[in-house]
């Protein structure tokens, strides 16, 4: 019994190692693509989009978060419906994060914001799906959601149920481990805001 206990007790421990290896990936990726958008958009001169896509958004059969980036030809008055151009292929986040609504010290979240959807080519055939979406500007700036406050993505330790995603609660105390990124305004770039 004494073994198994020590078995059981060692498994646990590379289980919780293994999920915080997996947030780090996906927060890394998180900040890469954000750049990868940001400079996209200055390059290019023309509105570029991170847009977030969760199980059930696309084909995709597995449970994970994906992330693709878009080229806005024209932003229209009414942002709820865009036509893009996928610049490069969906990357999906690891297995075991998942992309959390909720603001954090009153700033607004992506994830709670109305979907958009998004017009495009895929493989040659006329796509659509309804994404969370990040919008930037020309000039590097931060275009959707509007407004005039950062706005903050938290990226948790968890699975997705039903397409919705459910945080995996650590340790006795039964916290959320997560990544908090606030994004600014003026110059759209991700902080890390969890300390």
């Amino acid at each position: 019994m004494a073994v198994i206990s020590l078995l059981m007790a060692a498994g646990l421990r590379m289980l919780g190692a293994s999920a915080g290896h997996a947030r780090k990936t996906a927060a890394d990726t998180f900040i890469g693509l954000v750049e990868q958008a940001r400079s996209m958009a200055i390059s290019s001169r023309s509105i570029t989009v991170l847009a977030i896509a969760e199980p059930g958004d696309l084909p995709a059969a597995d449970e994970r978060c994906r992330i693709g980036i878009f080229k806005i030809n024209e932003w229209p008055t009414d942002p709820t419906t865009l036509d893009g151009i996928l610049i490069r292929r969906w990357h999906a986040l690891p297995s075991g994060t998942v992309i959390l609504p909720g603001a954090v010290n009153g700033l607004r979240n992506p994830r709670d914001e109305p979907e958009t959807l998004i017009r495009y080519l895929a493989e040659n055939q006329p796509t659509q799906g309804r994404f969370f979406t990040i919008a930037f500007t020309p000039r590097g700036g931060l275009l959707w959601p509007t407004g005039s406050d950062p706005v903050v993505l938290r990226i948790a330790d968890g699975t997705y149920r039903g397409g919705q995603p459910s945080p995996t609660p650590n340790g006795a105390a039964h916290t959320i481990a997560e990544n908090q990124f606030k994004i600014g305004r003026i110059v759209a770039r991700p902080y890390r805001s969890d300390g």
